[in-house]
Formats: C-alpha cells, sequence, structure tokens
C-alpha cells in the first residue's frame, strides 16, 4: 500500500491563503519594530551654573561618561546613540525662554518650546526628526530638577533637597533617571 501526498486545487488555495496570511501577519510585525529607537535627544539647562556649589551638571556629565547610565536608567548611552545637549543646544532654547516655561509657567512660551524641540535638525549629529524634551535644574524655592517632554502639555518636577540644602550626587542622578524624556520621535 503506498500513500502520497498530492494537494487537491482546494487545500492548494488553503495552503497558499495562510502561507500569505502568515507573511502578513509577520511582515507586520517585523515592520513594527524595524524603526525602533533606541536612543534618547535632550537638552540639559542649568538655570543655576553660576551660584551651583556642587556643579550639577558636572554630576550629569560624569554619570553619562561612567556607562553607569546605562544600567541605573535603563538606558543605552552609547557612541554614536543616545546625545545630551549641554553646550551645544538649540540657541533658540535660551535660560530665558527655559525660565518663562519652568519657573514662570508661561503657556505661549510652552508652545514655543515644543515647536523648537520638534523642529530642531542638527545633520552632524544625525538628528533628523527633533529632540525628545528638555531637563532642567534650579534652586528656585528648593533645588529640583524638571522636565519637559516633545508633544506633551505638562512639566514634571522632582526635589532633590529642602529649601538652602545641597542635593547629594545620587540624589542627582537618581532624578536624572525619572525624568529622562522617554522618545517621542518617530521611527
Amino acid at each position: 500500500m503506498s500513500i502520497s501526498f498530492a494537494p487537491t486545487r482546494p487545500s492548494i488555495k488553503k495552503i497558499v491563503l495562510l502561507l500569505a496570511a502568515h507573511c502578513l501577519l509577520y511582515g507586520y510585525a517585523l515592520n513594527s519594530f524595524a524603526g525602533y529607537r533606541e536612543d534618547r535627544l535632550v537638552v540639559w539647562i542649568n538655570l543655576e551654573e553660576a551660584s551651583d556649589h556642587l556643579n550639577v551638571s558636572k554630576v550629569i556629565a560624569n554619570f553619562i561618561n561612567s556607562r553607569r547610565v546605562d544600567t541605573e536608567c535603563g538606558v543605552h548611552w552609547r557612541d554614536g546613540g543616545s546625545i545630551l545637549y549641554m553646550k551645544k543646544r538649540p540657541r533658540q532654547i535660551t535660560n530665558d525662554l527655559i525660565r518663562e516655561v519652568f519657573i514662570q509657567r508661561k503657556e505661549a512660551s510652552l508652545q514655543r518650546l515644543n515647536y523648537l524641540l520638534k523642529s530642531f535638525r542638527s545633520p552632524e549629529d544625525g538628528v533628523r526628526d527633533g529632540l525628545d524634551g528638555v531637563m532642567v535644574y534650579s534652586n528656585n524655592n528648593a533645588p529640583h530638577m524638571m522636565n519637559f517632554i516633545a508633544n506633551r502639555k505638562t512639566i514634571k518636577a522632582y526635589p532633590l533637597a529642602l529649601k538652602d540644602s545641597t542635593p547629594t550626587i545620587h540624589d542627582i542622578e537618581d532624578a536624572f533617571c525619572i525624568l529622562l524624556p522617554p522618545i517621542t520621535r518617530a521611527p
């Protein structure tokens, strides 16, 4: 007795339809991850640079350069990936604009900041789709860090220490991880 498997015309149609459905579903899943980004593009501003005894900007720079930011924040901050614009920030994002947004809470300034983040381009850094957000350190009322995420309407604040006291390096690093904007740019 010999058994042979010769697909009939109706089973060929079923197989082709199943394969097509599988390819469409599988292909869709691949495409949804194909443009996934894991790099962060963030502007850092220290509004207390002149009176900052701890030098918060230096603490943040050391944190990133030490590569501990990868493990402690769960962010891949490797060469050619994430960028923290500290000194080379967009020139229109001035300290005055940041004060209007974060301290004075002016709605028009917030909209302007959002526009500047979304429209930022830097061919030499490979930035074509804007920035993810802004992080700010201020001593106004008490040491704290804040963030604004592009395309959102709220500002988050994280207290670092009581008024007239100095935050620790660990407090600053923790706040950086908590307030680091998620990726808002399109894949």
